[in-house]
């Protein structure tokens, strides 16, 4: 009998470690659980309250309401090199560097959500993981790199900026896959200090993972053709859309926008514009 006791204390004993195991496990699991849904929460709020301050940023630095100088199309009267275009200013540089001394342009993409400040930080891909605030975390900022000139001078000045699920930042270029899409919206507006720069979109493809400006010399017209023709040879699975109808002169400079592909670390989907029309502020 006490032999048989014994066993039954045991298997109780053993019972509970098993009943203890089980419900510490379900603990565990019931803290992850909470924790990443109180990150998610906390990430979706924190990405909602900077694109806020992007839209406040948006407002407040804007010196015309007149959306008709974001979308207006380049002359199209043919010009000589003594013709001088001029516009109104739009944006106020001034207050802008009082909230972040980095930036130094402003991007429309009229169509997308593309509306943003453009920063270079001393330090390269800086603002891949920093604000605009330099709090660290999504969405980041749009950016170039030290590599290229702040006055758009290279042959091909690339920005970047991260696939928003939510369509922010360089989320929604990939609106640029539907042919339809890309027909109907030809313009990126670059607006800096002194001048608004329009480019006509010459192209938008998925293309490979490679950092361009160490592939291709951004200074160097030879490398900036070799560029051009790698996004046609290497493009995948058909996502190229191409103006056919422009051509690229020798002294054509490119902007590049560059955003991750979804699901694909080894791709990068890349709208590019060709320089087209350059108007002094009044």
């Amino acid at each position: 009998m006490s032999t048989l006791r014994e066993k039954r204390k045991k298997e109780r004993r053993a019972l509970r470690r098993r009943k203890t195991a089980d419900w510490t496990v379900v603990l565990i699991l019931c803290a992850i659980a909470v924790c990443c849904g109180g990150y998610l929460i906390y990430h979706h709020w924190s990405v909602k309250q900077r694109e806020l301050e992007y839209e406040k940023l948006r407002q407040e630095e804007t010196l015309s309401a007149a959306t008709e100088t974001v979308i207006a199309e380049p002359e199209t009267e043919e010009s000589t090199e003594e013709t001088v275009i001029y516009c109104d200013p739009v944006y106020d540089f001034g207050q802008l560097h009082e909230q972040n001394e980095d930036i130094y342009a402003w991007i429309v993409v009229p169509g997308t959500q593309v509306d943003y400040p453009l920063l270079q930080s001393e330090t390269d891909n800086y603002y891949l993981d920093y604000n605009l605030d330099h709090s660290k975390g999504y969405p980041g900022c749009i950016y170039t790199n030290q590599c290229n000139r702040k006055n758009f001078s290279d042959y091909n000045t690339v920005l970047y900026g991260h696939n928003m699920k939510n369509g922010s930042m360089f989320g929604s270029i990939h609106s640029f896959e539907d042919e339809t899409f890309f027909d109907g919206h030809p313009y990126i507006y670059v607006y800096t200090e002194n001048e608004r720069l329009t480019y006509e979109i010459y192209e938008a493809a998925k293309f490979t993972d490679v950092y361009i400006p160490s592939e291709y010399v951004i200074s160097s017209k030879d490398d900036r053709d070799q560029f051009l023709a790698d996004v046609r040879e290497k493009v995948s699975d058909n996502k190229l859309h191409v103006r056919e109808d422009m051509e690229i002169g020798e002294d054509n400079r490119l902007i590049t926008l560059s955003t991750c592909v979804s699901g694909e670390r080894n791709h990068r989907y890349l709208v590019i514009g060709v320089l087209v029309e350059t108007a002094l502020y009044r």
